[in-house]
């Protein structure tokens, strides 16, 4: 038994390792051939296929979109330009600022720590970072990760405080602000739900004071390499020169935008990849441990009360779908780019689409989720 087992995680490695090629016109191709391929109904194919190139024509759709099913990549385009009043094409290994879906990547590092025993959820903030405000030692990870600490958006009081808005402020900046000024919070820890990027800047920071590394080397050693995401990274801008695939968003006007103060800011945002090694992470995180599976459950679940039939999760949005299920995402918009990553672990269908324009991406996953909604053809 132990050796199947072993054989199964070698082909999962092995999948995960070899990026997929894109040829032309063809629409599926296998994320590895190691492993046996889930078979999708000619119907359910056509279906797919026609909504989201349907999708990309008729919205002049600018970035890339990967639909799979499993580990079987069924449609995967890229298209539009990186620049588009310079008409610099956009590559299958051109890096998007992922905004938002920073997030689920932010927890699962969290997470990693959780299960080698470095932290508790139920461990309060201040026990990593001893100099915030008294009001924050009753704030806990988990109320962090869920979204329920009741702290305020630190970009409203850092435009409010920071006068240089010439300079990248980091993360360190935002923690000198909040310990001089101790900002005003929108209610009591763990008594509502509020969705706030502060939270996602505070755990990447709690993450750093653990491991005593900067959170682009940490993000590095324990999602890029494992999960194969060459094309990926976190800009350490006080280090690095920009990478030659990086990819900014562009305004409804296609202007392009320009890093600005808050890009330093790491945790809630800072990530930059393609649709491709973002399905590399999510096959990883469901096919190869990144987390033990009892944590991703954990994290899948909802942390917050059901309303509406939507939810959050640690990292993730959750909605509920009277057929298809529980959907498992995450959206993100910052500087021109605006995105969204879902996942149907019912069906096992996953949809990634990046764009860095805002001309054309808005999305609406009640309509994208009709498109999986197979039993509408039968009836």
């Amino acid at each position: 038994m132990n050796i199947i087992i072993s054989v199964f995680f070698i082909f999962i490695i092995y999948g995960c390792s070899n990026p997929v090629e894109q040829d032309g016109d063809k629409t599926e191709q296998s994320f590895s051939h190691s492993i046996t391929l889930k078979t999708i109904p000619a119907k359910h194919k056509a279906k797919v296929l026609k909504y989201f190139k349907e999708f990309v024509k008729n919205r002049n759709f600018n970035g890339q979109l990967l639909v799979a099913k499993g580990n079987t990549i069924i449609f995967d385009t890229t298209t539009g330009y990186a620049n588009i009043k310079k008409r610099i094409p956009l590559k299958e290994n051109s890096a998007i600022q992922l905004a938002s879906i920073t997030k689920p990547i932010t927890a699962t590092v969290l997470l990693q720590l959780v299960e080698e025993g470095k932290l508790s959820v139920s461990d309060t903030i201040t026990k990593f970072l001893p100099n915030l405000p008294k009001h924050y030692s009753s704030i806990t990870i988990e109320q962090l990760l869920a979204h329920r600490s009741g702290l305020a958006q630190y970009y409203y009081y850092c435009d409010a405080l920071i006068e240089n808005r010439q300079e990248l402020i980091y993360n360190d900046t935002v923690l000198c602000v909040i310990n001089f000024h101790n900002p005003n919070h929108y209610f009591k820890p763990g008594k509502q739900h509020n969705y706030c990027n502060t939270n996602y800047l505070l755990l990447a920071s709690i993450i750093e004071a653990i491991e005593r590394k900067s959170y682009p080397n940490i993000v590095k050693k324990r999602i890029f390499k494992p999960c194969k995401m060459d094309d990926s990274f976190v800009i350490d801008i006080k280090k690095d020169t920009l990478p030659s695939n990086l990819t900014l968003g562009h305004s409804l006007n296609n202007k392009v935008f320009k890093l600005d103060y808050l890009d330093g800011i790491v945790g809630d945002k800072g990530i930059f990849s393609s649709a491709r090694d973002l399905f590399k992470f999510d096959r990883f995180l469901s096919n190869c441990g990144l987390l033990d599976d009892s944590l991703l459950q954990i994290a899948i679940s909802p942390h917050n009360k059901i309303k509406r039939n939507a939810s959050y999760g640690y990292g993730w949005r959750l909605r509920y779908h009277d057929v298809l299920g529980k959907i498992v995402y995450h959206n993100g918009w910052w500087h021109g780019n605006r995105h969204t990553y879902f996942k149907i672990p019912k069906s096992d269908y996953t949809v990634i689409i990046l764009s860095n324009a805002l001309r054309g991406s808005a999305y609406s996953l009640n309509e994208m989720l009709d498109v999986f909604d197979f039993k509408k053809e039968s009836i």
